[in-house]
């Protein structure tokens, strides 16, 4: 797939691009206010359990394991809970427990569900608590219980993390460009791009969220928006510095001109790079399991807007302000021009325009020979 000498008009469609991510925003924006985000229990609070079983009686990889041990919590009436599989025969459950004892109900539960998945015995259930130290049984672990206060603290530490990101990669943009006086341009087109990926991931998380509600925002998710954040950032580079490149070998062509062949020339690279993530991305949200679905699905959204706003945004962007410039300059000189023409307007109105009218009682007065005293003293002539 090249672009390259392609006579395509993508500048030209400005409005068009501008338009599509306002839309997706949008209706992003107003799922986000009408349905809210749905939070993991990384950000709600909730409690977290730990097993250890026998590395024999695991049988199954650990996607399957995992998987199946979820459909049994649900079919238990545990329908909000996570499972991880840690160090191969360690299973950690979080659950939306509120209390100590509904985490002792949901514990109950859990060492039912993996005794059952796993064929391990349960010494609470089997009534044989001596034979919990034997490694062929269900061995709990550990239990703990975090409260909301640690969920919000968790949900603040995101938004700052977020916003430092961000922040500190416009710094880094303004500072890479700014030799050429640009820095502000450039670093406003890579921070509206970073703004459309993060507003478009947030808007159709809350969207999906609310039709699938197994899809939580938790702390996978924030670690993909990251992570998002700055795989855009990256083809905006490539793409500035291919604009810089070619403003300074072309300085004599049209602005728009430059621009548009310029991301002709990035396109063909970046949406094969692009494509072959997205591809991964897809193979894992189809085999990755539950544990990693909400990672992989918020990658996938972003790499996608990512790829988007890199170049029918970011580059836009000056497009857009370059045009205003032209136009700003175009309308004061059109001003200097009117302010310069003013005197000689007045210096070549007739007399007779700009003399004030006089009564005609007064011009009655007035000699008819008065033209005469008007007449200009003869010169002097010089020796």
């Amino acid at each position: 797939m090249d672009f390259r000498g392609k006579h395509i008009d993508l500048v030209g469609r400005i409005k068009l691009w501008f338009g599509l991510s306002l839309a997706i925003i949008v209706i992003g924006l107003v799922s986000w206010k009408a349905f809210g985000l749905n939070l993991g229990i990384d950000f709600k609070g909730g409690g977290q359990m730990q097993f250890r079983i026998a590395p024999s009686a695991r049988g199954s990889e650990a996607v399957a394991l995992s998987n199946q041990l979820q459909g049994a919590l649900q079919q238990k009436g545990l329908a909000k809970v996570k499972v991880q599989i840690a160090g191969g025969n360690t299973f950690v459950i979080a659950t939306l427990a509120r209390n100590d004892a509904e985490l002792r109900t949901h514990e109950r539960i859990a060492r039912a569900a993996i005794a059952e998945v796993t064929k391990t015995p349960d010494p609470g259930v089997t009534k044989k608590p001596e034979d919990a130290a034997n490694a062929q049984y269900l061995t709990p672990i550990s239990r703990d219980l975090v409260g909301p206060v640690i969920g919000e603290e968790l949900r603040r530490n995101a938004v700052n993390g977020v916003l430092l990101g961000v922040m500190l990669i416009a710094l880094w943009i303004y500072i890479r460009y700014n030799f050429a006086g640009g820095g502000l341009r450039y670093a406003v087109g890579g921070i509206v791009a970073l703004v459309h990926d993060v507003l478009v991931l947030i808007g159709l998380f809350a969207l999906i969220g609310y039709i699938w509600p197994s899809v939580e925002i938790d702390g996978t998710f924030i670690a993909a928006l990251l992570t998002v954040v700055g795989y855009s950032i990256n083809d905006s580079v490539v793409i500035f510095d291919r604009i810089r490149e070619n403003l300074r070998l072309r300085r004599r062509e049209e602005f728009n001109t430059v621009v548009n062949d310029s991301l002709l020339e990035t396109m063909s690279r970046s949406i094969n790079t692009g494509l072959t993530v997205v591809i991964m991305l897809l193979v894992m949200l189809l085999f990755g399991g539950h544990s990693i679905y909400n990672f992989v699905l918020a990658m996938l959204i972003g790499i996608v807007s990512g790829l988007y706003s890199s170049i029918f945004n970011a580059s836009m962007v000056l497009v857009a302000w370059h045009n205003w410039d032209m136009k700003k300059q175009g309308i004061s000189r059109a001003a200097r021009s009117a302010r310069d023409a003013a005197p000689a307007t007045l210096a070549s109105a007739s007399p007779s325009a700009v003399r004030p009218s006089m009564p005609s009682s007064a011009q009655s007065e007035v000699p008819s020979n008065s033209t005469s005293v008007a007449k200009p003293a003869k010169a002097r002539r010089r020796f």
